[in-house]
Parts: structure tokens; sequence; C-alpha cells
């Protein structure tokens, strides 16, 4: 496997596994001499809330979505109400030799196998970060082939990620914080598309520079 894209994925997220929560899983490539980090979840849509409700209640959508974490068997979630609609999140992490930099793809369907489109994808975006993917759809959340699948897969663009972490990774220098980069830059993008991660890996120690071995 790649040396620096292993060490860089693999290493911090070793501990990010919490045995209820998430379970990371790294996924080599051996034809490619790579591979990628692969989380699973299924989003819970209470579609019985009537839309005067929501217009009402800015802060509705919180309590509506509930994640299923973790659920490797989609029949687990299927047996939910009518009034409820599932959608299956998968999230791969990608080393870019291009930016240097992590990178977020992301695929979503229902439960009947009908993906999401890429305009579904734009208005499933939280509120908060609306305003800059108008500014910007295609460079902010775009769809294009996975690396190593060779699938279709979405994609949170990379252009921008040095340049943010930079300015995260020196604040967190002043304030002598931990600064374990994977888990900053993906509490930083995962949100604007599903992806949290709980408020106890921001107790991780920061990565070194280790070498790591896929067996």
């Amino acid at each position: 496997l790649s040396s620096i894209s292993t060490t860089f994925l693999l290493h911090p997220w070793s501990e990010l596994e919490d045995g209820c929560c998430i379970t990371v899983k790294f996924k080599p490539s051996y034809d490619l001499g790579d591979g990628y980090l692969s989380k699973t979840h299924f989003q819970v849509t209470n579609k019985s809330i009537s839309p005067d409700l929501k217009k009402e209640n800015g802060s509705t959508e919180q309590t509506l979505l509930t994640h299923v974490e973790e659920s490797s068997d989609d029949s687990q979630v299927a047996g939910v109400c009518a009034t409820e609609e599932v959608i299956r999140y998968e999230y791969h992490v990608l080393y870019s030799s291009s930016y240097q930099v992590p990178v977020l793809y992301f695929r979503a369907c229902f439960l009947d196998g009908r993906p999401l489109t890429l305009d579904e994808i734009w208005k499933s975006v939280h509120v908060c970060y609306q305003a800059r993917l108008q500014e910007g759809p295609w460079d902010t959340i775009t769809q294009q082939e996975h690396p190593l699948l060779g699938q279709p897969f979405f994609v949170l663009h990379p252009c921008r990620t040095n340049e943010f972490m930079c300015s995260i990774l020196a604040g967190s220098q002043k304030d002598n914080r931990h600064r374990n980069y994977i888990v900053l830059w993906l509490s930083t993008v995962g949100p604007v598309v599903g992806l949290t991660l709980p408020l106890s890996y921001a107790k991780l120690e920061p990565e070194e520079n280790t070498n790591a071995e896929i067996d």
C-alpha cells in the first residue's frame, strides 16, 4: 500500500472506534496499491410532519432525523413505519496525492436501491451550509468516479482543504489543544453531508509519523 496515504489515513482512525457509535474500516485495494476508510449509517426521516410545521419551526429538522449507525444489514432498518423514509449513506475517506489532503467521497440511496441525485444531495445540505453551497455548488459538492472503485460517488471538493485546515491547526496550536488532523478535518467537513463525530473524539491524541502496515 502507499506508505503516505496509509499512514495518513489509518493511524489516527485506529483510535476512532468506540464500540458503540462507529466502526472504522480500512479497505485496501491491492491492485492499485492504495485503500480507503469506509463508514456507513442510515438516516431515518419522518415524512409525516406537515410542511407548515416545518416552516414554523426552523429547528424541526433536527428532531426529525435519527441516525442508525453501522448496521450492515439493510433489513434491520427496513421495518420502519410508512411515515418514515430511510436513506443509506456510505462514506469513504481517501488521500489525494494531487492536493495532498484527505478527501470525503460518499453515496446515498433509499432502501429500494434508488440512488439520490446530485440535486437531492444539494437540497439535503443543512441550512447552515446552504449559503456557501449556493455560491459555488460545483466547487463544493459534485459527482465523479471513485478513484479506486470506478463507481459514481459524490465528493466534497478538496480545493480549499489545505487553506482552512492551516487556519484550524494554527488556532489549535495557539490554544495548546491536541491536533489530530483527521478528526479536525472530518468534524469540519462531515456535517455538511450529514456525517458527525462524537465530542469524545476531540480527546484523541495527535497523529504521529509512524509507518502502518496492512495484512
